[in-house]
């Protein structure tokens, strides 16, 4: 059973997504509402992201939506740094906001402000050791930021930890943009 499950995946740039109802977004919503509702039938609790633009944001709204149809699900926000988003945009600092007031729960790992890259690193570790598994977005023969956190996952299951990784690709998302989009 995993209990809490970390979700992340691509930026929105990184999948072409430049506006807020883009029709990849609701895609990616109903593909991951339809693979959380599994995780949740069997025992997960919580959904755990940080708060980048793109699949995580989508994952918020897709607990939202979730919660609102009854389900039993918390969603957490872990923020690797303090005033994370401050250098955005109006809009997208305007998404931020509400994607963490709709949050369950939400936290900085640290007081301080970005200053270096190795606050990333502590971040995906305490991702890794606060979730029993993870779904990512991400295919490897494409590249993009995932690749860092897919690399810490692959390393911590290397390492001999317990950890469920769930790869969804652009095969996959693909595959279910079809089956949607044919109903």
């Amino acid at each position: 059973m995993l209990k809490n499950l970390w979700v992340t995946g691509y930026r929105s740039y990184e999948i072409g997504m430049f506006k807020d109802d883009d029709p990849k977004a609701k895609v990616i919503q109903k593909f991951f509402e339809e693979r959380l509702i599994n995780y949740i039938e069997d025992g997960t609790e919580w959904v755990l992201t940080g708060a980048q633009l793109g699949t995580e944001q989508i994952i918020g709204k897709a607990v939202t939506s979730l919660k609102d149809k009854g389900y039993n699900i918390k969603h957490g926000v872990m923020l690797p740094f303090a005033e994370f988003g401050d250098k955005w945009n109006d809009n997208n600092k305007r998404l931020l906001n509400i994607f963490l007031r709709n949050a369950d729960y939400v936290n900085n790992l640290t007081n301080m402000r970005y200053h270096s890259g190795k606050q990333l690193r502590v971040w995906q570790d305490f991702m890794l050791k606060h979730s029993d598994g993870s779904i990512i977005f991400y295919d490897p023969d494409s590249g993009g930021k995932p690749k860092y956190d897919y690399e810490a996952m692959q390393s911590y299951v290397d390492r001999g930890n317990d950890y469920q990784i769930e790869l969804v690709d652009f095969d996959t998302m693909q595959d279910f943009a079809n089956i949607m989009y044919d109903n």
